[in-house]
Protein backbone atom coordinates (compact mmCIF):
# COMPACT_ATOMS: atom_id res chain seq x y z
CA UNK A 1 0.00 0.00 0.00
CA UNK A 2 1.43 3.64 -0.66
CA UNK A 3 1.18 6.13 1.55
CA UNK A 4 1.93 9.89 0.99
CA UNK A 5 3.15 13.00 3.31
CA UNK A 6 1.43 15.88 3.48
CA UNK A 7 3.13 18.65 1.83
CA UNK A 8 5.66 20.65 2.86
CA UNK A 9 5.32 23.92 0.35
CA UNK A 10 8.55 26.05 0.69
CA UNK A 11 9.69 29.26 -0.47
CA UNK A 12 13.39 30.71 0.10
CA UNK A 13 14.04 34.11 0.68
CA UNK A 14 18.07 34.04 -0.38
CA UNK A 15 18.49 37.67 0.60
CA UNK A 16 17.60 36.87 4.23
CA UNK A 17 18.87 33.43 4.10
CA UNK A 18 15.48 32.38 5.38
CA UNK A 19 13.18 29.61 3.85
CA UNK A 20 9.30 30.17 5.10
CA UNK A 21 6.91 27.33 4.98
CA UNK A 22 3.00 25.70 4.78
CA UNK A 23 2.08 22.52 5.49
CA UNK A 24 -0.36 21.68 2.87
CA UNK A 25 -3.18 18.56 2.80
CA UNK A 26 -1.38 15.60 0.31
CA UNK A 27 -1.88 16.18 -3.29
CA UNK A 28 -4.28 20.28 -2.56
CA UNK A 29 -1.40 22.43 -3.82
CA UNK A 30 -1.23 21.56 -6.90
CA UNK A 31 -5.16 21.14 -7.26
CA UNK A 32 -5.28 24.91 -5.54
CA UNK A 33 -2.82 26.10 -8.20
CA UNK A 34 -5.06 25.12 -11.17
CA UNK A 35 -7.95 26.93 -9.04
CA UNK A 36 -7.09 29.16 -6.87
CA UNK A 37 -10.37 30.49 -5.65
CA UNK A 38 -10.01 26.99 -3.35
CA UNK A 39 -10.97 27.43 -0.02
CA UNK A 40 -7.46 27.61 1.60
CA UNK A 41 -9.24 25.85 4.44
CA UNK A 42 -9.20 22.59 2.68
CA UNK A 43 -5.44 23.21 1.21
CA UNK A 44 -3.00 23.98 3.88
CA UNK A 45 -3.21 22.36 7.78
CA UNK A 46 -3.11 25.40 9.64
CA UNK A 47 -3.12 29.21 8.75
CA UNK A 48 0.78 29.14 10.59
CA UNK A 49 3.61 30.11 8.34
CA UNK A 50 7.11 28.31 9.66
CA UNK A 51 10.36 29.52 9.18
CA UNK A 52 13.94 28.52 9.55
CA UNK A 53 17.37 30.05 8.69
CA UNK A 54 18.85 28.36 5.50
CA UNK A 55 22.09 25.70 6.90
CA UNK A 56 20.13 25.25 10.47
CA UNK A 57 18.74 21.62 9.10
CA UNK A 58 15.47 22.15 9.38
CA UNK A 59 14.67 23.96 12.87
CA UNK A 60 11.40 25.26 12.40
CA UNK A 61 9.62 27.37 14.10
CA UNK A 62 6.33 30.21 13.55
CA UNK A 63 7.92 32.94 11.53
CA UNK A 64 7.92 35.97 13.18
CA UNK A 65 4.98 38.66 11.64
CA UNK A 66 8.58 41.37 11.55
CA UNK A 67 9.68 38.57 9.48
CA UNK A 68 6.65 38.62 7.04
CA UNK A 69 6.54 42.19 7.06
CA UNK A 70 10.28 42.01 5.57
CA UNK A 71 9.76 39.45 3.60
CA UNK A 72 6.45 39.47 1.98
CA UNK A 73 5.58 43.48 2.40
CA UNK A 74 2.64 42.64 5.38
CA UNK A 75 1.43 40.41 8.35
CA UNK A 76 -1.42 39.01 6.84
CA UNK A 77 -1.01 35.11 7.12
CA UNK A 78 -3.64 34.37 4.67
CA UNK A 79 -1.73 37.03 2.06
CA UNK A 80 1.58 34.75 2.97
CA UNK A 81 0.37 31.66 2.56
CA UNK A 82 -1.18 32.34 -0.90
CA UNK A 83 2.22 33.70 -1.83
CA UNK A 84 3.89 30.50 -0.87
CA UNK A 85 1.63 28.53 -2.57
CA UNK A 86 1.77 29.83 -5.67
CA UNK A 87 5.92 30.39 -5.94
CA UNK A 88 6.71 27.55 -3.39
CA UNK A 89 8.63 24.23 -3.97
CA UNK A 90 6.49 21.61 -3.04
CA UNK A 91 8.51 18.59 -1.24
CA UNK A 92 6.55 15.25 -0.59
CA UNK A 93 7.12 11.64 -0.35
CA UNK A 94 5.71 9.02 -1.10
CA UNK A 95 6.86 5.46 0.78
CA UNK A 96 5.11 1.79 0.23
CA UNK A 97 3.85 -0.35 3.55
CA UNK A 98 3.15 -3.75 3.15
CA UNK A 99 0.01 -4.19 5.63
CA UNK A 100 -0.87 -7.66 4.76
CA UNK A 101 2.29 -9.24 5.96
CA UNK A 102 3.01 -6.96 8.37
CA UNK A 103 -0.41 -7.64 9.90
CA UNK A 104 0.38 -11.64 9.53
CA UNK A 105 3.68 -10.66 11.14
CA UNK A 106 1.84 -9.01 14.00
CA UNK A 107 -0.84 -11.85 14.19
CA UNK A 108 2.00 -14.41 14.49
CA UNK A 109 3.75 -12.63 17.44
CA UNK A 110 0.57 -12.46 19.12
CA UNK A 111 -0.14 -15.85 18.95
CA UNK A 112 3.23 -17.02 19.95
CA UNK A 113 2.88 -14.89 22.77
CA UNK A 114 -0.77 -16.24 24.25
CA UNK A 115 0.79 -20.03 23.21
CA UNK A 116 3.50 -18.76 25.83
CA UNK A 117 1.35 -17.56 28.12
CA UNK A 118 -1.16 -20.25 28.26
CA UNK A 119 1.62 -22.57 28.62
CA UNK A 120 2.84 -21.21 31.34
CA UNK A 121 -0.36 -20.97 33.25
CA UNK A 122 -0.82 -24.31 32.71
CA UNK A 123 2.31 -24.96 34.67
CA UNK A 124 1.74 -22.26 37.09
CA UNK A 125 -1.96 -24.18 37.89
CA UNK A 126 -0.14 -27.78 37.87
CA UNK A 127 2.15 -26.37 40.22
CA UNK A 128 -0.63 -25.27 42.48
CA UNK A 129 -2.71 -28.01 42.15
CA UNK A 130 0.64 -30.33 43.49
CA UNK A 131 1.47 -27.85 45.98
CA UNK A 132 -2.69 -27.97 47.80
CA UNK A 133 -2.59 -31.85 47.57
CA UNK A 134 -0.22 -32.08 49.92
CA UNK A 135 -2.96 -30.60 52.07
CA UNK A 136 -4.90 -33.24 51.69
Amino acid sequence: MTFKTPERVCWSDEKAGRTFFVVANTDTTSKWRANPKMPLEEVVYSADVFSYKNGMNGLSRVASEDELQTTFKTTDSTAVIKSILSAGDIFMKEFELEVESQTTSAMNAASSAATAASSVATSALGNVKGYLSGFW
